[in-house]
């Protein structure tokens, strides 16, 4: 019997190089794709806050046409049975500060403050006052407010 040593049986699977060019293109697809998707949520968030105060806007006008005076206090606009008022994810905290003149409130100014994780987010606190001026910290109010 004669063996054939010229066509061996080469064992199957991936080499050493292989794995790690996967691994190396696994790890740069990772860097990338991370931090965008990190940009990607705290925009949603931002988004909510925005959302929210808008509403807060919206719920201090119908007060007022109601009223003839803003809430001094946001205590009407209160949706829960709690004195904070948060977005739905709990990301922002929402208070209204008015302008008063002597026991009449003529306008307000509604403020987002992240909290959490949302702290990370370069738009950290967003405004919106009764004659709808928007304002932000951290970025420019344009950046912070856009869509």
């Amino acid at each position: 019997m004669k063996t054939n040593f010229s066509k061996r049986d080469h064992a199957r699977g991936f080499t050493l190089i292989e794995i790690l060019i996967v691994v190396a293109i696994l790890g740069i697809l990772t860097s990338i794709a991370l931090p965008a998707y990190q940009n990607s949520v705290l925009r949603s968030g931002r988004a909510e806050a925005k959302g929210e105060l808008m509403t807060v806007a919206s719920d201090q006008e119908r007060f007022f046409s109601s009223s003839n005076t803003y809430s001094t206090d946001a205590t009407p606009l209160i949706t829960s049975d709690t004195t904070k008022r948060t977005t739905e994810n709990g990301l922002y905290t929402i208070t209204v500060a008015a302008g008063a003149t002597g026991s009449i409130a003529t306008s307000f100014v509604a403020t987002a403050t992240a909290v959490g994780d949302q702290t990370a987010d370069a738009c950290a606190t967003l405004t919106i006052s009764s004659i709808g001026v928007r304002g932000a910290t951290g970025d420019t109010v344009d950046k912070c407010w856009q869509r």
